[in-house]
């Protein structure tokens, strides 16, 4: 059961998102042209793997697990991002996801089955435009020991990232950025955390807006003698013309060994356009 402090921090964030999202109506939006219209789709496909391009949009990411001895995990988390424009060359968004997981046992022994809902993150943030090819963007997000039983771990987690990015053509994209976290509370005898992961996207625009990426991800664990992890990452996307609709699919592997095998992830991301 979740307690008396937790409560009141997950009400408080569905009323802050609540009414954030009713703000934008005030002014309704003018008909873009189809110049315009072109350039919000494309943002739309680069803003999958570009932190630093912030897009009104809400998203349902499954993601499943292979790990060894037959064991299985599938996450899947709902989220919703809302943004503003602040200046001609700055936006800023505020940020929810909400996971529910599914342990699904393999042949260890003493593994069950378990379900239940992960660890809410509420965050925030802020992108630049640099000029016609840079852009910048960073922020900050919390993550709430909301989880099930061991879904979680039991830490109340800050998260400071922050990304750049750099059009190198109008077709490739660069987007490096970082995520250090770093808990400052432990509940029901969590571990402490204190860690940074760094990612080295490359992203290539198709025609018909589709798009691939590329991307090399770099973990150092701090709380574990400074151990790094490597891994990789390859996704497709694919924006639709009629809907503002995106589709995602990846796969990622780990360098390093471990229990898990692969992961892959399907997102299904709508855009509000206004």
């Amino acid at each position: 059961m979740f307690s008396v402090n937790v409560k009141r921090t997950l009400l408080l964030m569905l009323a802050a998102t609540a009414a954030s999202w009713l703000t934008p109506y005030i002014c309704p939006a003018q008909p873009a042209s189809p110049a315009e219209d072109e350039q919000t789709i494309i943002e739309e496909v680069k803003a999958q793997e570009d932190p630093t391009i912030i897009k009104r949009r809400i998203w349902s990411d499954t993601e499943w697990s292979k790990f060894r001895q037959n064991r299985h995990e599938i996450l899947e988390t709902l989220g919703a991002l809302w943004s503003w424009r602040v200046s001609k060359n700055q936006d800023w968004g505020v940020r929810l996801k909400v996971p529910y997981e599914f342990d699904i046992a393999g042949n260890a022994a003493g593994d069950s089955n378990d379900h239940g809902l992960g660890d809410i993150k509420l965050g925030a943030g802020t992108a630049f435009r640099l000029g016609e090819a840079w852009r910048t963007g960073f922020g900050v997000e919390m993550r709430f020991p909301t989880a099930h039983d061991d879904l979680g771990n039991n830490t109340w987690r800050p998260q400071l990232f922050g990304a750049v990015a750099w059009d190198a053509t109008k077709r490739l994209t660069l987007s490096p950025s970082f995520e250090y976290n770093k808990s400052i509370a432990e509940e029901h005898d969590g571990t402490p955390q204190n860690f940074l992961e760094m990612y080295f996207p490359v992203s290539y625009r198709l025609p018909r807006y589709w798009a691939i990426t590329a991307r090399y991800e770099a973990k150092v664990d701090f709380e574990n003698d400074n151990s790094w992890k490597h891994s990789a990452k390859f996704s497709v996307t694919k924006q639709l013309q009629e809907l503002p609709l995106g589709l995602s699919l990846s796969i990622k592997r780990t360098f390093d060994g471990g229990d898990k095998e692969f992961q892959m992830n399907f997102i299904v991301t709508y855009y509000i356009r206004s």
